[in-house]
């Protein structure tokens, strides 16, 4: 019985130690993209960043990672204002410093 119970909490162990693995996989390209929906930003730059909705909408995709982490940063401190300021500011607002991480790194190498 014994045996059987530490059989039990090892393999517990094992398979909830897979799922924070895979959960904190969250740079992997899959996951990426599917924040870069999630935080709407296909909404006006196109779900590859390449096709904004509108010409007033700037290609994002393949611009430099930093480049990008700092306007979307500027974005959400409020430091950056222009014509779509408010628009960005509101998104922004729903998006962590980490996100923005993510989002800049997926969007550089598209």
């Amino acid at each position: 019985m014994k045996k059987s119970k530490h059989i039990g909490r090892s393999v517990f162990l094992l398979i909830a130690t897979i799922a924070i693995s895979s959960a904190n996989a969250e740079n992997s390209e899959s996951n990426l993209a599917t924040l870069y929906l999630a935080k709407a930003c296909a909404g006006c730059h196109g779900v590859d960043g390449r096709t904004p909705t509108t010409p007033y909408y700037p290609i994002i995709a393949g611009q430099n990672e930093a480049y990008i982490y700092n306007q979307l940063r500027d974005f959400k401190d409020g430091s950056r204002s222009n014509s779509m300021s408010t628009v960005m500011t509101g998104i922004m607002s729903a998006v962590s410093e980490q996100e923005i991480r993510f989002i800049s790194a997926w969007l550089s190498k598209q």
